[in-house]
């Protein structure tokens, strides 16, 4: 989900909220920043269309997520907490 900043932010508030500032996270921040390419051994960053562009297109690749949740199922199943 792309989303920016400023909504990220909200949504990280609502969350302290429901679940308290001391819940465990995990998180993966990409930023226009991220959405870089060398040209002639330059950092070039993008510009904020083209970082919009490829960071929203992210959602597409659903099986980032599959691999997260098969990765949290695997840990459960080392703590022995899920079969």
């Amino acid at each position: 989900m792309t989303r920016t900043l400023k909504q990220l932010q909200d949504s990280v508030q609502r969350l302290i909220e429901q679940q308290g500032e001391n819940a465990p996270v995990a998180a993966w921040i990409f930023t226009n920043e991220d959405v870089s390419s060398v040209d002639d051994d330059n950092l070039k960053i993008q510009p904020l269309d083209v970082a919009e562009k490829v960071l929203g297109n992210l959602d597409d690749y659903g099986y980032i997520y599959e691999v997260i949740f098969d990765s949290i199922e695997n840990e459960l199943r080392k703590l022995g907490i899920q079969e």
